[in-house]
């Protein structure tokens, strides 16, 4: 046999392609062997059709169907699989980006059940000092149904250009001397808050000080009645209250951990 013939297990073993790959090329008519020996039925192909096979690996990595490839071939035109190709080059860097966003926010998470967990591990009331941190928020009521809803409206607003920070919760607000919830929020990120900065919905929880302290959820109202008392003991007034829920815990959604977080200043 001239040796500008490969065999099937040669090609197999010089272009990483399984013999069994190659048979079904040749069946389905794709990638049909430059030589058939009438006697045995062995396979040969050419060094031109190793071109062909990395065509094909290109495509299949990068999950193109059969059919499509098959099509490609049939046009046998080299300005179609130019632009067939530019297309799906296309489509990797959308799916690049989008497994890079996948990969941001499986971070932010861990990062909020390691932080998460380290702040369970306070106890009583304590002074921290936090960085500048931004919020968007939406008005609630009252109510664990009506706080549910907020949240929806909320993350529908944020889904289409915020990444998730897993930090959230509930804002208290003080009207004279009443207390109540007024309002569901999420943290977003820095370059979130230059985006959304002039909208309505979007503060500031500024640098410094503040007053915390972890309860259950079980022991949300006693634990709030304790801050009011605190800060009066104190001569300490604020005009928010923010419950952030903690990413502890996770599958026990029935008594979860949350803690209180108060900006403060002097009541005098």
């Amino acid at each position: 046999m001239d040796k500008r013939f490969f065999s099937i297990g040669e090609v197999s073993k010089l272009k990483n392609v399984t013999i069994k790959a190659l048979r079904y090329y040749h069946n389905i008519g794709l990638l049909i062997p430059a030589h058939i020996n009438p006697d045995n039925g062995y396979r040969f192909y050419t060094i031109n059709q190793f071109l062909y096979l990395d065509i094909i690996k290109v495509c299949r990595q990068s999950n193109v169907s059969i059919k499509e490839i098959k099509d490609l071939f049939a046009k046998a035109d080299t300005n179609s699989l130019k632009l067939y190709l530019e297309q799906k080059n296309e489509d990797i860097y959308k799916e690049i980006k989008k497994l890079k966003h996948l990969n941001k926010q499986i971070e932010t998470l861990k990062k909020a059940i390691y932080l998460s967990e380290n702040e369970l591990m306070k106890t009583g009331f304590n002074m921290q000092t936090f960085e500048e941190r931004y919020f968007f928020s939406s008005p609630t009521q009252g109510g664990e149904i009506n706080e549910i809803k907020s949240f929806d409206k909320l993350d529908e607003t944020l889904d289409a250009f915020s990444s998730n920070t897993f930090q959230y919760g509930l804002i208290h607000s003080r009207h004279y001397d009443n207390w109540i919830i007024s309002d569901v929020f999420r943290l977003i990120t820095t370059e979130d808050y230059l985006l959304l900065k002039d909208t309505p919905n979007v503060s500031v929880l500024p640098k410094g000080e503040y007053l915390t302290v972890n309860c259950t959820k079980n022991t949300e109202l006693e634990t709030f009645q304790s801050v009011k008392t605190y800060l009066e003991k104190n001569s300490l007034s604020c005009d928010k209250i923010y419950l952030f829920y903690l990413m502890t815990d996770v599958f026990n959604q029935y008594n979860h951990f949350s803690q209180y977080q108060i900006s403060l200043k002097s009541a005098s």
